[in-house]
């Protein structure tokens, strides 16, 4: 197994508002050889469960 031609960063704290909206656009993108590491800088809201719904697809 290779590794993927781009890593994403995504750091975010207390971004639920906007992160799906941000995973939704990385998705539709037509390059396919991605991939996505998130850090969360101690989130209060639900940012960490949005990302992680997200992992799971």
């Amino acid at each position: 197994m290779t590794s993927p031609e781009i890593s994403i960063l995504i750091p975010y704290k207390n971004a639920a508002d906007w992160i799906s909206e941000c995973l939704i656009s990385i998705q539709n993108q037509s390059f396919a050889d991605w991939e996505v590491i998130g850090i969360n800088d101690a989130s209060a809201d639900e940012s960490e469960v949005i990302f992680q719904q997200f992992q799971k697809k």
